[in-house]
């Protein structure tokens, strides 16, 4: 029935089986539980008749494989009612009558008029058809199916022969025949239907930077970048103005203006040298001068500060969370029914979820923390460079190392963080898994085994998870090392440069070393943002993936509008139509042709897997034509969008 037996995979909410594999699948995992009572809910009126003949005889009736349990079937064949110990029979939600059946032939109750009522029927129905060969003919289909279901034993394992595909969605030649098709067929010679999901390695292209970028604006992301440039220039004129105020008062009194009163309250000075007062004098501005100045400086910067901050996180961030959620709902939604067959519902529950939220919120943050501290860098590089240029013999070669921790920890961080959202999907899966089957699940008694694989899949995430966290710390600890080392040399040879060789004065090495050490805790922050950049861009790529999944048709094809008044007739053809589920699958229906006129009425019988379902598909073009055409009043439907 199945190509690997009870190994073969069922889709979500099986997908990938007929309503008649539905109830034969959940009837032999009843089977399979060997419980003592058995609720059986028609599961003989999704068969065709002489499949619930066989499964009535084998299994359920007094020589089937249950015949030593207890069985409560809920049916209207009355055909089997002659089989069973005891017949309860149901009317508007009431017990009218109840008893075996030999009990009910002889007191013709309520039981007996309703099988003769059947009788009656089928035997009026069948007078109606007209032809003894139509009778001979379902007989003798009637027997070449029984021929075709019989169970011949094989190896240590019982297998169907049959002469026919039975099975036209999950048929074993269905899913061995898949060679060479898309990475979404892996694993059908196991009877696997749902895709394995693709886990990237490598470093991420350049083109989902770009990507980002794009969905945030360019123009915006350049006013970004030129806010930060400005704050930056301001701290810069600001500390450097600062010097400036320093170098100023050495020497001289400083006049406080109105508040020379304090001076009053201080004790006399005993040292003739002026200088040493605690209160200098500047011959031609005040405090207020360089205050103002200073305040003015601080001011533009903390303004300049908030507007790249505005602009970050209302234009930039929001532009592109919109943008970037639009495109893959877009996608997702546009996606053929083909995608759905084979991806599980927790790996989209996923991309929209947690992907996204990295994508929302840690990209942005990440983002803006990385073009401040490389500003910051720069900057500091700048003002080195000018005051103290002795100072970048140490710089550069920490640039050189950073970096080498940077990219050994970088390339362990990205695939790890891969793996942490591979292994994220499985638990969305399971969690919708288990809500949607939970009265299922407790039916069978099989609590523990959920519980028992929710554990497995959330340990297999979080060895992933972990494991990027520890490298986190690892790589935290020796770049605080690394800087802490370098601030004290650093310290060192600012104060030798000073005090043994006389290089410069003391306020501009002292900002040299304000800036040297802004240049440490700057090169620590770019590590790890860059590595966050880096891991949250694994998330986008892992979007952009599904924003741009292959389409169906679209709605509209502008060049071809049918006329307005198409169709006016309703007359539908087949011309030698073939089409399949998924390419590298096998034909579900093979050069079909035939014509309905209008105002006709046609019925479509087949048996399981016929191809019935996949008819109606075809034609509201669920599935696309693999050759062939479907005409609809002379017109190929294929030529129009879906919406006309």
């Amino acid at each position: 029935m199945l190509p690997a037996g009870d190994m073969t995979e069922i889709g979500e909410k099986g997908i990938n089986l007929s309503g008649g594999q539905k109830a034969r699948v959940s009837l032999a995992r009843a089977v399979y539980a060997r419980a003592d009572i058995y609720l059986l809910d028609d599961p003989l009126a999704a068969v065709d008749a002489h499949v619930g003949k066989h499964i009535f005889t084998h299994v359920l009736g007094p020589q089937g494989m249950l015949k030593s349990r207890a069985r409560i079937l809920v049916t209207n064949a009355v055909q089997y009612l002659s089989n069973t110990a005891h017949i309860v029979m149901l009317q508007d939600g009431a017990v009218v009558d109840h008893g075996s059946f030999a009990q009910a032939m002889v007191q013709q109750s309520s039981i007996f008029e309703f099988i003769h009522k059947y009788i009656d029927e089928a035997q009026s129905s069948q007078a109606t058809s007209n032809t003894a060969s139509n009778s001979e003919y379902i007989e003798d289909e009637a027997t070449q199916n029984e021929q075709d279901d019989t169970v011949l034993p094989k190896g240590d394992g019982v297998h169907r022969v049959s002469s026919k595909q039975t099975l036209g969605r999950v048929s074993s030649n269905t899913l061995h025949s898949r060679r060479n098709t898309l990475e979404a067929e892996v694993g059908a010679e196991q009877g696997r239907t749902m895709t394995a999901e693709v886990n990237r390695q490598g470093h991420v292209e350049w083109s989902t930077y770009y990507t980002y970028v794009k969905a945030c604006g360019v123009r915006n992301a350049l006013l970004f970048t030129v806010a930060l440039l400005l704050a930056s220039v301001s701290n810069i004129c600001a500390n450097m103005w600062l010097k400036h105020w320093a170098s100023s008062n050495a020497g001289t009194e400083l006049n406080l203006g109105p508040f020379m009163w304090f001076k009053r309250w201080m004790p006399p000075s005993t040292n003739a040298d002026p200088s040493s007062s605690l209160f200098y004098s500047i011959p031609v501005h005040s405090i207020f001068y360089y205050l103002f100045i200073y305040g003015g400086l601080g001011l533009l910067g903390a303004s300049i500060n908030s507007l790249q901050s505005l602009l970050m996180w209302t234009r930039c961030s929001v532009r592109a969370s919109t943008k970037i959620h639009q495109n893959m709902l877009h996608s997702v939604l546009r996606s053929p029914m083909s995608f759905f067959d084979v991806t599980p519902i927790g790996r989209i529950l996923n991309r929209f979820s947690s992907d996204l939220q990295q994508c929302d919120e840690m990209l942005p943050r990440s983002a803006s923390s990385m073009v401040n501290t490389m500003v910051n860098v720069v900057s500091a590089v700048v003002v080195i460079t000018l005051s103290t240029p002795l100072m970048l013999v140490i710089m550069l070669p920490l640039v050189m190392v950073y970096r080498y921790l940077q990219q050994r920890c970088l390339r362990s961080s990205r695939e790890l963080q891969r793996l942490d959202s591979t292994t994220r999907s499985p638990i969305f899966a399971h969690f919708q898994e288990s809500i949607g089957g939970v009265s299922t699940i407790r039916a069978y008694n099989q609590q523990p085994r959920f519980v028992y694989e929710n554990e497995l899949r959330i340990g297999q995430n979080m060895r992933a998870f972990y494991t990027c966290f520890s490298l986190n710390c690892w790589l935290s600890l020796r770049i605080e090392m690394l800087g802490n080392t370098v601030i004290l040399g650093t310290t060192l040879l600012a104060i030798g440069s000073v005090h043994y060789f006389g290089y410069g004065d003391a306020g501009l090495v002292g900002l040299a070393v304000t800036y040297a050490l802004d240049f440490i805790s700057s090169l620590n922050w770019s590590v790890h943002n860059y590595a966050d950049i880096a891991n949250s861009m694994v998330q986008l790529e892992r979007v952009i993936e599904y924003a741009e999944l292959p389409s169906e048709a679209p709605d509209v094809i502008e060049d071809r509008v049918p006329v307005a008044m198409w169709p006016d007739q309703g007359m539908v053809e087949f011309k030698d139509y073939s089409t399949r589920y998924r390419n590298g699958l096998d034909l579900v229906l093979k050069g079909l042709s035939f014509r309905v006129q209008p105002n006709q009425k046609v019925g479509i019988v087949g048996r399981t897997g016929a191809g019935k379902s996949s008819l109606t598909l075809a034609l509201f073009r669920i599935i696309e034509a693999a050759s062939g055409q479907i005409l609809i009043d002379g017109e190929d439907i294929a030529k129009y969008g879906l919406f006309d």
